[in-house]
Order: C-alpha cells, then structure tokens, then sequence
C-alpha cells in the first residue's frame, strides 16, 4: 500500500467507472471528471493538518500492478475512533486482496495512529471478519444507493480484541464434535445450566439451556430479540395477566428491549436458545 500519484488516474479511472464493481456504492460510475476530484482529495489529505484521512493505493508487490484503494478515516480529531472502506477492480476479487489490505490498515490504525476501535459498513462481510473484524448492528433501510435504501451491517473491532478476533476466524460450517460443548451451572439460578453451542449476531448466542423442575429464571431484558423452542418439558414464563404456558415444541419469542419472564420450570426443562446481541440485565 503507498499514497495515491497523479499517474494512477487511468487505473482508478478504470474501477471507478465500472457499473458493476460500485454497483452497491453511494457513488459512481465515476466520470472523469468525478475521478479527478476524488484523486484531488486524496492529494489534499496528504497535506491536511491534523490528518484525519488516509487514503492508499493498493498495489501487487511482485508486479506493482494496481488493483484497488483502501481509505482509513478518523470520525473527528481526537475521537480514536476509525473507519474504513475500500474499492477493487473486477480482477482482483476473490484473491484475499482486500482482506490483507483491510487488516493491514486496521494495525496502522491501532500501532501508528493510536486509534482505539476501527469499524466499517458492509460492503463483503467476508472481507471485513477476515481482517479482523466482527458483526455489531443492522441498520434498516439506512443508506441510499442509486435512489434506494438498503440495509447496512455494522462491523468494528476494538485494539485489544484484533488478535483474538483472527484466532476465532471461522468463515466454514462445522459440525460440533459429541461432547465439544460443555454444560455450565448458570450461577445467578439454582438447578439451571447452560451449554454454549456457537455465537451468532452481535454477540448473541445459540444455547441449550437445562432447567430442573421448580428451577426459575428472573425477569430479564435483552437488547436485541431472542427465540427458544421448548426441547421437552412444561415451561411457565410471565406474570399476572402474561402469564403463559409452554409445552414441548412450542417457540417462545421475545422482540428486542421488551422485558420477558420470569421463566419457571413446571418440570424438567430443556430449551434450544437462539439470542441476537449481547446479554441484557436480569432483575
């Protein structure tokens, strides 16, 4: 990666005014006159003081041929948090290109810039975990591209969990081994376990959680929305005029930020749960 040179214009140029690689860009295809600006810009970013953006030119380093660009901004002076985004041409996808590039400018971020978190819209969410990053949020209908507004997945990683974001990489299915999961007493309730199967959106989880009869679960709040399919058993979950019965292979389902339980086992009781977002607060 280098700065931009006023002599890469045809080849920023070339990827910029290509309908189908800015297919799902804000921008683009670029006339000529709209690639000058954007290269001009690059070139007053290199002067800017204090620099907040920092665009590179992505190169192969056998040939130097020129493949694409990867821009690192920082939201507002002092803020020590980044974003970036990139753009390739058709020929370099599906190399590893971008995700080399994105992780490499991740670690400037943090080493150089001191930056604390780095985080990025989706443009390929393959790209972005591969370089280290993880799902955060989902955004409907957020941004406009080409006169329609499309959803957006948030991604970020944070200085101190890059290095155990890329050994937990996993983009591949596969199956749990017998036994790989293991049951753990869930600590704030008596007669209740929980086995952790694998993470899922922003933080959530997919669980088999063991309940004893008479065993109960407070009321809680998560903040984003959570599913559970009754394995076996009779669950009683709510309060008052709320309150309902769940037999086995009935779903319970709770939107996210909506208070849900208590949950009470009426006997032994196994659910399979499937929580989007991190745990919320138990009362």
């Amino acid at each position: 990666m280098r700065p931009f040179l006023p002599s890469d214009f045809e080849f920023v140029h070339a990827y910029s005014s290509d309908p189908e690689v800015v297919k799902f860009m804000q921008w683009g295809p670029n006339t000529e006159e709209q690639t000058r600006q954007f290269m001009e810009t690059c070139f007053n970013n290199q002067k800017a003081e204090p620099r907040l953006t920092y665009d590179f030119a992505v190169v192969l380093a056998d040939s130097a041929d020129f493949i694409g660009s990867v821009t690192l901004r920082i939201t507002k002076k002092d803020s020590l948090i980044g974003d970036i985004g990139y753009c390739y041409s058709r020929q370099a996808w599906g190399k590893g290109y971008a995700s080399e590039a994105a992780e490499a400018v991740i670690r400037f971020g943090f080493d150089h810039l001191g930056l604390q978190k780095v985080g990025a819209t989706c443009g390929s969410a393959k790209v972005l975990q591969k370089a280290g990053m993880k799902l955060e949020g989902y955004l409907r209908k957020h941004i406009n591209m080409k006169g329609q507004w499309r959803d957006t997945l948030l991604f970020g990683c944070a200085k101190q969990d890059l290095e155990q974001n890329l050994a937990e990489l996993n983009l591949r299915q596969r199956r749990l081994s017998p036994g790989e999961p293991k049951a753990q007493p869930l600590k704030e309730f008596e007669e209740v376990t929980i086995t952790h199967l694998t993470e899922l959106f922003a933080g959530g989880s997919l669980a088999k959680i063991s309940m004893k009869a008479g065993a109960l679960i407070s009321a809680h709040t998560h903040v984003l929305e959570e599913s559970a399919f009754v394995i076996s058993g009779t669950l009683q979950s709510g309060e008052g005029d709320n309150q309902k019965i769940y037999e086995q292979g009935s779903i319970v389902y709770t939107p996210g930020a909506v208070r849900q339980g208590p949950h009470l086992a009426l006997t032994d009781v196994e659910l399979l749960t499937m929580r989007l977002g991190p745990i919320g607060e138990f009362e």
